[in-house]
């Protein structure tokens, strides 16, 4: 948190506002913690980042009508908001942790860290912004430690106390009737030898309290401090004795006798000892947690260092993500007992199974020959992850993807072997998940140019680098232009031009992908209208970009900004947009209807390509995917592929266009079959803003095609 604040002060004090600027836009994409802006008088949102709508289980739109406070649990509410309100007015800033209540109804702790960014005339606060971090897991640590540390207290006061007295000239010991059963001893009330005490003692403790017995008595020691243990003869269960007492001495200084105290502190040691494994193990799975797991790494790369090998696993859980949004968190955290559980039956007992957070786990693999045994550890437990869980009732279906590292020849310490399996992670879930890759050492360089990549894409967002091309939409029958489709190109100062494949997943995964595509929807509207007005503009919109925030408005917005009216706009999502959530999603588009743009479902039938999809969605186009339309001209069932797909949208009352166009015969097959338009090389490739005059006055110049009659 504090190098977030630390790098929005330090382009605060820069010399120009675009710093700052730049700075907050950097804080927004960023995937490290949630940060919301809010208004300070009316106390809401007015803007919140992807992260903070995943924490808190709810969409922008949803975050953005609720008050600050509305989402406290409600024990909090009344100690949170007065601070807080008094401590932005007063110094312009508050940090501190705050109970919220997710929609599922479970609990999520937040350490929170908020700075007034603007104050009125009077010096009011204005705006502010905020970090959020979920603290949850460390919360319920804590509680589980406090709940020890009140043990542990509750021990020391309540442990049973009794007297006892020992005779070192006879051999005896006498022993209140009380104490007797706590220290394993027959009952009654007479003496005991020091033999029959000593036999009571745990074999484990038995031969040090002898041995500190016999260095008290022959140094005349004024007294004796005893730690041992007993085991109840009836329950069978261990107490814990501290035994305190002081010598006698008789004429000839020989010490005759002791008098002394026992305590049984059992309750207080659990308590210690439940205190000290909660601090080491993860508290949903009592799996040891990263600082426990730590300390065993480092202890195998010790045994390394002699000779003996080991790999270390990575796993990550693959849909685990999907499954806690939709199913709840207290699903979630059942499916993570039950993974732990299968993981565990894989494993021997010298190897280590850890929780590291989240779906992370990890494993030591010891006592490795050969490393072709980590290979098939990996198979076991993907194939044993693979098979459904049955939770609450119902099928869950996950996996999990693995990296390797191999101790020590992929690294001789902790933080390289860690760093090693976790570029074999990544590199396992980029080869499509459910699957285990060995470290590479030529992982490091393409991570390296990964991460350079990144930094340079947040750099191009703010630094004038993207630029927008367009790839004329023409009618078949006319072979007039319509539309254009709005492309993004990335001119790289050091690596040229860009495909948006090269940067787009990136930017998905690292939160950039909604500034990213804002900046698309805007720029496209504004340069689309300076076109010609019967031209139109078609942007592509991702399943992040209908999640993260209410996208009618964004586009209402921009929409009103450029002039553009709102039937020159046309919508494209794929097939992955309609499955996240069925609902959420439907009611968007129909907001989007509302609004008088077009939707159009883009690459129909490379997914499911479910036919309710069109009976559901109010689409007005459907776009066959280029995989189609290239064996137009070859392919008996392509023709009759297409020609269905161009039926049924007849009778669904949409048009049908057509990617991927590349020869004159394909074009040919498409005008015969009905559908209406095309796009692809056959009319242009995507071309820059600047160069759509002269490809407009080149192709609507094109003679049309004579429609023969049938």
């Amino acid at each position: 948190m504090k190098d977030l604040w630390r790098k929005l002060n330090s382009a605060s004090a820069g010399d120009h506002a675009t710093d700052h600027a730049a700075a907050i836009e950097a804080l927004f994409v960023t995937n490290i913690a949630g940060i919301a802006q809010a208004d300070c008088r009316r106390g809401r949102f007015t803007r919140v980042n992807a992260r903070l709508c995943a924490m808190l289980g709810r969409s922008e739109q949803e975050l953005m009508t609720l008050g600050l406070s509305d989402m406290q649990h409600p024990e909090e509410a009344g100690r949170v908001m007065p601070d807080f309100i008094k401590a932005m007015a007063e110094t312009g800033h508050w940090e501190g942790e705050v109970r919220h209540v997710l929609p599922d109804g479970g609990d999520m702790w937040a350490l929170i860290s908020a700075t007034v960014t603007a104050r009125d005339e009077d010096g009011a606060p204005l705006r502010s912004i905020g970090i959020i971090i979920d603290v949850t897991e460390e919360r319920r640590t804590y509680e589980k430690a406090r709940e020890y540390a009140e043990a542990l207290r509750l021990g020391q006061t309540v442990g049973r106390i009794g007297t006892v007295r020992r005779d070192l000239v006879n051999g005896v010991i006498l022993i209140e009737p009380g104490m007797r059963e706590i220290m394993a001893l027959p009952e009654g009330d007479g003496p005991i030898t020091t033999k029959e005490w000593l036999e009571r003692i745990i074999p484990e403790d038995r031969r040090h309290v002898a041995e500190e017995m016999r260095r008290a008595y022959e140094t005349n020691a004024a007294g004796i401090s005893l730690d041992y243990r007993t085991r109840c003869p009836r329950t069978g269960k261990l107490r814990y004795i501290e035994l305190r007492a002081r010598y006698q001495f008789g004429s000839d200084g020989k010490a005759v006798f002791s008098t002394g105290v026992a305590i049984d502190v059992t309750e207080r040691k659990e308590a210690e000892q439940r205190l000290a494994h909660a601090a080491h193990h993860d508290s949903l799975t009592d799996l040891p947690n990263r600082t426990l797991f730590r300390r065993r790494l480092d202890a195998a790369l010790a045994r390394g260092r002699r000779g003996v090998g080991f790999a270390l696993l990575c796993l990550d859980l693959d849909r685990f993500k999907v499954v806690n949004d939709t199913l709840g968190h207290p699903v979630g955290d059942r499916l993570l007992l039950a993974a732990s559980e299968r993981l565990k039956a894989e494993l021997r007992e010298t190897d280590t199974l850890a929780r590291l957070g989240g779906d992370e786990f990890a494993i030591i693999q010891s006592f490795l020959l050969e490393p072709q045994e980590a290979a098939a550890l990996a198979r076991r437990l993907i194939e044993s992850l693979s098979q459904p869980f049955i939770i609450d009732g119902q099928h869950v279906v996950v996996g999990v993807s693995i990296g390797i590292a191999l101790a020590p020849q992929d690294a001789s310490e902790s933080e390289g072997l860690l760093s090693a399996a976790d570029l074999a992670l990544y590199r396992a879930k980029s080869d499509g998940r459910g699957i285990w890759r060995y470290f590479e050492p030529a992982m490091n360089q393409r991570m390296h140019e990964r991460r350079q990549l990144e930094l340079d894409l947040r750099r191009a967002l703010i630094s004038d680098q993207l630029e927008l091309y367009y790839q004329p939409i023409v009618d078949v029958a006319s072979r007039r232009v319509k539309s254009f489709e709005a492309l993004l190109r990335w001119d790289h100062p050091q690596r040229g031009q860009l495909s948006p494949d090269l940067f787009v997943p990136l930017a998905e995964e690292i939160g950039l992908i909604v500034p990213l595509g804002d900046w698309v929807l805007r720029k496209a509207c504004m340069e689309a209208a300076g076109w010609p007005e019967e031209i139109g503009v078609a942007v592509n919109f991702s399943a992040v970009q209908f999640q993260s925030r209410p996208l009618a408005p964004q586009i209402a917005s921009a929409l009103q900004e450029s002039g553009l009216r709102p039937d020159r706009f046309e919508v494209e999502i794929t097939e992955s947009v309609l499955i996240k959530d069925k609902e959420a999603t439907l009611a968007t588009l129909r907001a989007l209807k509302a609004l008088g743009v077009r939707i159009a479902m883009d690459d129909f039938g490379t997914g499911y390509s479910s036919l309710s999809y069109l009976q559901t969605f109010p689409f007005d186009k459907v776009k066959i995917d280029r995989s189609f339309t290239c064996n137009l001209d070859q392919s008996r069932k392509s023709n009759a592929i297409v020609k269905a797909v161009v039926s049924l949208c007849d009778g669904l009352d949409m048009a049908v266009l057509a990617e991927g166009v590349e020869t004159e015969a394909q074009l040919e097959a498409l005008r015969r079959e009905g559908c209406s338009q095309a796009q692809g090389f056959l009319f242009s490739r995507p071309v820059a803003a600047q160069e759509l005059p002269e490809l407009l006055q080149r192709l609507n110049q094109t003679p049309a095609i004579t429609i023969a009659a049938e």
